[in-house]
């Protein structure tokens, strides 16, 4: 009797690490948000009130698994403390799903898919400075790029920083 006890605990072990071993071997999602990849500043419009521009970002699942982004936003760094001359805004989805309200739709992003974000910016001059001299004080601004993203694992946040160089502002106008 104790002899068919330790042969059913013993079974009842090794399922257990054949789950265990099943289950690392699943894998999970690797997605990559290529901020050092991206494009330069495209003009979208120009008037004399606004300056509208975008940049594209390449984005990767290189893991085993499906992994989703929830959500997807910017927050500009450029406090009025730092430069009151203008106010610049944007917002993020993707290039093949735009959008021009604030909603970013969550997606599904497959093992190796390869798909593109872009982010919209619009910059408007403050304090009676025309476009053109917002945009020549301008200083380099960083811009926070947020996705809250999961797969197998837990949600979790990702933070990306994008850096807008004076000068790439300054070709707008050009």
């Amino acid at each position: 009797m104790l002899f068919i006890l330790k042969v059913i605990a013993a079974l009842i072990l090794l399922a257990v690490v054949v789950i265990g071993i099943y289950i690392l071997l699943q894998g999970k999602e690797e997605m990559f948000f290529e901020v050092t990849q991206r494009t330069k500043a495209i003009l979208i419009k120009r008037s004399e009130k606004k300056l509208e521009f975008e940049v594209e970002l390449p984005m990767h699942n290189d893991g085993k698994e499906e992994g989703i982004i929830l959500d997807a936003f910017i927050r500009v760094y450029l406090p009025q403390e730092q430069y009151a001359d203008a106010q610049l805004r944007g917002r993020v989805n993707l290039k093949e799903a735009p959008r021009e309200d604030d909603y970013f739709e969550a997606m599904l992003l497959g093992p190796g898919v390869k798909k593109t974000m872009v982010v919209k910016f619009e910059l408007v001059p403050e304090h009676g400075v025309t476009l053109k001299q917002a945009v020549e004080g301008m200083p380099d601004v960083d811009i926070a790029l947020f996705l809250d993203c999961r797969g197998r694992t837990a949600l979790y946040t990702v933070k990306k920083i994008i850096t807008l160089h004076k000068d790439e502002l300054q070709a707008l106008l050009a």
